[in-house]
């Protein structure tokens, strides 16, 4: 996740879908072999005013343009990752939510909001409604950190064996490079900032293992402008150090072990509470595996103890799972319910589904669905 900011992905997954506003619709184009996503904006009011999906989206381009036209460097590393997988940038102007970090940019979310494609990998970076109004280069620096940086990560299967800290680290790397290829100011208090912060905070490790290994590490930064390419050859002889001595495997291991812990303690206490939307948080991170073994029976258990409080989120998830016979029997009639309860509660999409699942079924399944909807009745909290 960009600098700015580290915004956990567990924390991520916590944002229940907000309500969205009809008169503006989602926007989907492909740009450059990139496909671009403007989602609805939501109804709630933020912190500044929203940019609409069709503009949040034209800023996007215009920011790939930009790489496409003065970052050759990054651009060969975008092309192997499409050859390679499907490439996504969604604009959600709801991202971040108000309680996190306000200057949070975006974000890399691998195999997120994605359906299964054949084994492909799935690059996916969210740009949320603080980034989406950033000047060009710097929006354009963000997409390189994040598609090229952590994509890369993820294709080459580094981003759950190596540290936090030595990803953003490269990441960061990356990003130097599209600042250079776009001819950005040096002196600019922003570019100062961020190299003080990439060597002396995120890279600090790296340039320490320099120092160790007897370079001098003034000239291996450039002092200031760095050779991009040999400083990222020797950050890769960095990454097999740390394995062979297994720093990062411990440090990965513990943190690994910590998320466990947290996550047994989270749906603990919203059992004990009977916090539907918390059990709808375990659910989903269930139903995707993130985090955890994926388990769609565990999920689709918990987001039945959801929907029986009332949540309708969680009722219209469940519907799906009915509908879909994933992590439970197939049924439709069952589907029908829950996608009712769902609309009744005001979830908008769920007469969309009503629609769909009524022509799996007959007069005698409809009937029965609706005897089922007369005679529910949430469970107490």
């Amino acid at each position: 996740m960009h600098w700015f900011a580290y915004v956990g992905l567990a924390l991520f997954l916590s944002i229940l879908p907000p309500a969205t506003n009809a008169a503006t619709p989602e926007v989907k184009l492909v740009h450059h072999g990139i496909h671009l996503v403007g989602l609805p904006l939501p109804e709630q009011k933020f912190d500044i005013d929203l940019l609409a999906p069709a503009d949040g989206v034209a800023n996007i381009k215009h920011a790939l343009d930009r790489i496409y036209k003065k970052s050759p460097f990054s651009v060969k590393y975008l092309e192997t990752l499409k050859k390679n997988g499907r490439v996504s940038i969604v604009y959600d102007a709801a991202f971040p939510k108000k309680q996190m970090s306000t200057v949070t940019i975006a974000a890399f979310f691998p195999d997120f909001f994605q359906k299964e494609a054949g084994g492909l990998k799935q690059f996916l970076v969210v740009v949320g409604r603080f980034g989406v109004k950033w000047e060009i280069d710097k929006l354009a620096a963000v997409v390189v950190h994040e598609l090229v940086g952590h994509g890369l990560q993820h294709y080459r299967g580094r981003g759950t064996n190596d540290r936090k800290i030595d990803r953003e680290c490269e990441a960061l790397i990356h990003e130097e490079k599209a600042y250079q290829d776009f001819g950005v100011r040096r002196d600019s208090r922003d570019m100062i900032r961020f190299r003080r912060d990439v060597r002396s905070n995120w890279c600090a490790d790296f340039s320490r293992y320099l120092r160790d290994s007897g370079i001098n590490v003034d000239k291996a930064w450039g002092f200031g402008k760095p050779d991009v390419p040999q400083l990222l050859d020797r950050f890769e002889k960095y990454i097999q150090h740390l394995r062979k001595t297994g720093v990062s495997g411990k440090a990965v291991a513990a943190a690994k072990a910590k998320r466990t812990e947290n996550f047994a303690a989270f749906a603990a206490k919203a059992e004990k509470n009977r916090s539907a939307p918390d059990m709808l948080i375990v659910a989903k991170r269930y139903l995707k595996g993130i985090g955890i073994h994926r388990n769609a029976r565990k999920g689709a258990a918990w987001t039945q103890k959801a929907a029986e409080l009332g949540h309708a989120p969680a009722q219209h998830i469940l519907g799906a799972l009915y509908a879909a016979g994933h992590g439970l029997k197939l049924d439709p009639v069952e589907a029908y319910k829950w996608f009712t309860l769902a609309a009744r509660g005001g979830t908008a999409k769920s007469k969309k589904s009503l629609k769909k699942i009524i022509r799996r079924l007959s007069a005698a399944d409809i009937k029965a669905a609706k005897a089922r909807i007369a005679t529910w009745k949430p469970k107490s909290g």
